[in-house]
């Protein structure tokens, strides 16, 4: 069995102040933020934002703890936030006026917690100070230019409630849900790229034509954030000589001195060593953070990067291997303490503390296509198995020459941590990003995991994959479901705003069912996709990022941003969750109406328009006789394949100015609890308000003969095909995995599926006794950890619906 070492005492103190993390807000960006947009009103928005990026790198705060070795915030104090206003921060504005949610403490502070376990704080007089600040921003955020105007036909469609951007054209957050490019900045510097975009400025003083402008403006965006990047770094730098001055102990003091040496190396120049390599990396992260809010940067191949500079530091001597785990120890803590302050009712889709910094490990040399295990890979799993950090999230890519030692580490992290690592099928996505979004085959060798599953390059691509500013798809597939069969009209809420399909007690054969969903699944899928070509035809001029730029290969090549298509490859994208939902309704009226002739269409019509109320023996009759996916069942499964592609189809019709390549994706946060509390019942015998199935999973409970009948349901749809990612949950009880023989069967089940052309699954290694335990006597599971969907979560942090949710999932007792 893997044996995961102890933690140093300095790791095990900010652990625990992580865990107990409550998030004090501040200002201090909103501040600079605001005065730097009035002194630069009429400036165009590609040099506004950077030089408001500018502004805020010289003004932060520059915190450096006593127990430190990597530093950074993103607010004032330690695990602090600021906000983004120019986003939107209307809902705190709002609840600080109200002051119905806050709290005023023994410690002076007001508090915010939230049963979702969201935790803020500020002070009276950051209170004070933000509200100043709610005039200037009420009509100057990105979304106010958003909402102006919107194509005809979509305020009838929106209220329909199906779209998940609701009826307003919304974009509270930037599109940057991506893997930046680490690795260029780590190895090339800021000094050099910022030479690179002045060199072509200077050459091109007094003689632009045609795009020049264009370039010119982008590169000169590009001077002013390296400049941003550099002074913020040496600030950092200058905070530790001030910390070592005042440092009575001589080997702190020594330490101290020689992090500020690094960091005002750093700021200019390629890292040398690992401990700059993992510095660099969190300042370039806090950059993109001071720019705007990125939803999702993760750290991507954060093994493969780093690696060349631990080796040389182990050849050399100048470090120890407990030393190098020392330092990912930290870096993965101070990922954890960039918590920014978010509206707490998004904390129903994307989870409590969770970054979406994804970091990807294993997988092969993008070189040669071998293994590219090296020490790294194994030091993050020791980081998440022995601290149990939910967050970030780890996908671990499997080829077929995986050590069975890495195997072991996975599966004994995952036993530990609740869904950690997800294990990722390099055999089924290099081939397929070949052949679906024409990657070169060195950079699909090359690829990374982010948000919750989405499969992109690493520093070479501007994917979108969650959507354009977070439009990520549909509201509800269950609702789509319905209301194709409700004659264009959603029965969840009475809107209309569908196509007319027709009556599901109308249609004759069970050919017209899935015409009628499919011409309604079209019709809204479509609209989802052409509001994010609207919001990304306008987001272009409004939201660009020089900061993401400058490091995605691609843009300094053509001189242009990232959000114009600047990057080497460019995609977009969105997911579909709760399709096992719609397959197993299929199911139950195929079966049910058209060949047992058990009931009748009105008959089953009525009985979910009624919540099954009065229908009871029905109910009972469509869970217990239809086959459900999820048993490796062709009749349920071949409906299934239906579904999905129908999906993909759809999603090969789409395009935008920017890009040619809508990604398919089948994941989700925790969209499924979300969705399925606003969808009504469904046909497969799903109550009103309950989930719908996660992700590609099947319907909770319905998957009755173990993890391999799941696994060969699931592989009855071309999995290489869902580009945009996917994900698979599966439930073992504890005692499945108690043994080492039942570890390396757990192991080989997980070859045999990905051998059978699986791309994904994870798993959570839990028991129901343990969860219902835990929602009695909270404390003593303070540690839980599970996976939800696109996330792991502490479980005691979960609503009680994702709780119950999870509970629900079926429990594998054996392999």
């Amino acid at each position: 069995m893997y044996k995961f070492r102890s933690a140093t005492d300095r790791i095990e103190l900010m652990h625990q102040l992580v865990r107990d993390r409550v998030i004090p807000v501040d200002t201090e960006r909103v501040a600079a933020l605001t005065k730097s947009h009035k002194k630069n009103a009429k400036v165009p928005p590609i040099i506004k934002t950077a030089l408001a990026t500018y502004d805020i790198c010289s003004e932060m705060t520059c915190r450096v703890e006593d127990f430190e070795i990597i530093v950074g915030n993103i607010g004032k104090e330690f695990l602090g936030s600021g906000m983004w206003p120019e986003w939107d921060a209307s809902w705190l504005w709002q609840e600080l006026e109200e002051m119905k949610l806050w709290e005023l403490w023994d410690d002076g502070l007001y508090h915010r917690t939230d049963p979702s376990g969201v935790h803020m704080s500020m002070s009276r007089e950051e209170i004070n100070s933000f509200m100043s600040f709610r005039d200037f921003w009420k009509d100057n955020t990105v979304t106010s230019y958003m909402d102006s105007w919107a194509p005809e036909g979509f305020e009838e469609v929106a209220g329909l409630g199906i779209l998940e951007m609701g009826s307003k054209m919304r974009t509270p957050i930037h599109t940057g849900h991506l893997v930046a490019g680490y690795e260029k900045i780590i190895n090339t510097g800021y000094h050099t790229i910022r030479k690179q975009a002045q060199d072509w400025i200077d050459a091109h003083k007094g003689n632009l034509m045609g795009n020049d402008v264009d370039k010119h403006m982008f590169y000169k965006s590009a001077v002013i954030i390296c400049d941003a990047a550099i002074n913020m770094i040496k600030h950092y730098g200058q905070a530790c000589f001030d910390k070592a001055n005042l440092c009575k102990d001589e080997c702190r003091k020594a330490e101290l001195m020689k992090m500020g040496n690094g960091l005002m190396w750093i700021s200019e120049n390629p890292a040398r060593n690992f401990w700059e390599a993992c510095q660099a990396t969190i300042m370039y992260q806090i950059l993109l953070y001071q720019e705007a809010r990125h939803p999702a940067l993760a750290f991507g191949r954060f093994d493969q990067y780093t690696w060349p500079f631990l080796e040389a530091d182990l050849k050399s001597g100048s470090i120890t291997m407990d030393e190098a785990q020392e330092i990912v120890d930290a870096f993965f803590l101070k990922s954890n303490c960039f918590y920014r302050a978010s509206n707490p009712k998004i904390a129903a889709y994307t989870g409590v503390g969770v970054t979406y910094h994804h970091t990807t490990i294993g997988g092969v040399n993008r070189d040669t296509g071998e293994d590219a295990t090296n020490p790294v890979t194994y030091m993050i799993l020791e980081t998440v198995g022995r601290l149990k950090l939910h967050d970030p999230t780890i996908s671990l890519r499997i080829n077929k020459n995986t050590p069975d030692k890495l195997w072991d580490c996975a599966i004994e992290t995952t036993r530990l941590v609740g869904g950690l690592p997800l294990f990722q099928n390099d055999e089924v996505i290099i081939p397929s990003l070949v052949k679906e979004l024409e990657f070169e085959l060195r950079d699909a060798r090359d690829y990374g995991i982010i948000g919750c599953q989405e499969i992109v390059g690493c520093g070479n691509d501007y994917p979108a994959g969650n959507g354009l500013h977070g439009k990520a798809g549909l509201g509800s597939h269950g609702n789509v479901l319905m209301t194709a069969l409700n004659n264009g009209v959603n029965p969840s809420n009475g809107k209309k705003g569908g196509l007319q399909t027709g009556y599901l007690y109308d249609m004759k054969t069970f050919d017209d069912v899935k015409s009628a969903y499919k011409t309604q699944f079209d019709y809204l899928h479509k609209w989802s996709v052409t509001i994010q070509n609207y919001v990304e035809n306008l987001s272009t001029f409004y939201a660009p990022s020089a900061a993401l730029s400058i490091s995605i290969e691609g843009c300094m090549e053509s001189g242009k941003d990232c959000t114009v298509g600047g990057a080497k490859y460019n995609s977009y994208g969105g997911t579909a969750t709760g399709l096992a939902t719609v397959s197993d309704s299929l199911a139950a009226i195929k079966y049910m109406v058209f060949d047992k002739k058990l009931c009748t269409a009105k008959e089953l019509y009525d009985a979910v328009m009624a919540n099954w109320n009065g229908y009871e023996v029905l109910q009972q009759q469509v869970l217990s006789l239809v086959p459900h996916y999820g048993n490796d069942d062709p009749y349920a499964d071949e409906l299934m394949a239906w579904v999905t592609d129908i999906y993909y189809e759809n999603c090969c019709e789409c395009y935008s100015k920017r890009s040619k390549y809508y990604k398919a994706g089948l994941y989700g946060a925790a969209q499924h609890v979300v969705q399925g509390s606003v969808t009504i019942a469904t046909p497969d015998g799903r109550n009103t308000g309950q989930p719908l199935a996660d992700a590609t999973s099947p319907g909770q409970g319905r998957d009755k003969n173990g993890p391999i009948s799941v696994f060969k349901s699931i592989c009855c749809f071309d999995h290489g095909r869902y580009m945009d990612g996917l994900a698979l949950n599966l439930r073992i009880h504890p005692s499945a995995l108690s043994t080492e023989e039942a570890k390396i069967s757990l192991r080989d089940m997980t070859k045999a599926y990905f051998e059978n052309q699986g791309m994904e699954v994870q798993y959570n290694v839990v028991s129901s006794d343990t969860m219902r335990a835990a929602q009695k006597d909270p404390k003593s599971y303070k540690d839980l950890v599970v996976r939800i969907a696109g996330y792991s979560a502490y479980f005691n942090e979960l609503p009680t619906t994702m709780q119950n949710d999870v509970i629900s999932r079926t429990e594998m007792n054996s392999l």
